[in-house]
């Protein structure tokens, strides 16, 4: 994925958000962002294993 500039990225996932969230109630909004949350850290933690391997 390539983008000229972070700040693009940040409106998409602004846009995204407010379409999604406009379609779901408070609770499944809640569970919908813990689960993207540990989605967002387990692909940190293969991307910085990856860097490591990549290192050796």
């Amino acid at each position: 994925m390539s983008c000229n500039s972070g700040t693009g990225l940040v409106l998409l996932a602004s846009i995204i958000a407010i379409l999604i969230a406009d379609k779901l109630s408070t609770d499944d909004i809640e569970i919908l962002a813990a689960l993207l949350t540990a989605i967002g850290d387990n692909l940190a933690v293969i991307a910085v294993k990856r860097g490591l391997e990549k290192g050796n």
